[in-house]
């Protein structure tokens, strides 16, 4: 998973690739606890390379933005697919998230990052 941070916005994009099963979200966890740790408070996961989402795992994002939240920050989804926008439907969690159709759209809705700092976040 690749993890591009901005310190001075304080935005952080993951790239999650394949099935977000249990390991991959106990990285991701790990990822998101030390970012908030440092001071992050705008997460985007950007899944345009995720195929599958546990239900498990999709706990364990709600529990990541929960956290964020009580920091004043929040955890959006980017790039769903129908089928993972459909997952979300069917668990009653997708009005939890912000969802956006791209990483540039969420980079500017949540922050209103310049053109500089969108580049570089949504390469």
């Amino acid at each position: 998973m690749q993890v591009r941070w901005s310190e001075p916005h304080r935005v952080a994009v993951l790239d999650p690739q394949g099935d977000l099963g249990i390991r991959t979200m106990v990285e991701m966890k790990n990822a998101i606890a030390s970012l908030l740790r440092d001071g992050c408070r705008t997460l985007i996961v950007d899944c345009r390379g995720v195929q599958r989402l546990e239900a498990m795992s999709l706990g364990v994002l709600v529990e990541r933005l929960c956290r964020a939240r009580e920091l004043s920050g929040t955890l959006a989804l980017a790039h769903l697919n129908e089928d993972l926008a459909a997952r979300l439907r069917e668990l009653r969690v997708h009005s939890l998230f912000p969802i956006f159709e791209s990483v540039p759209a969420a980079l500017q809705g949540l922050v209103g990052a310049d053109s500089e700092a969108v580049a570089s976040l949504a390469a």
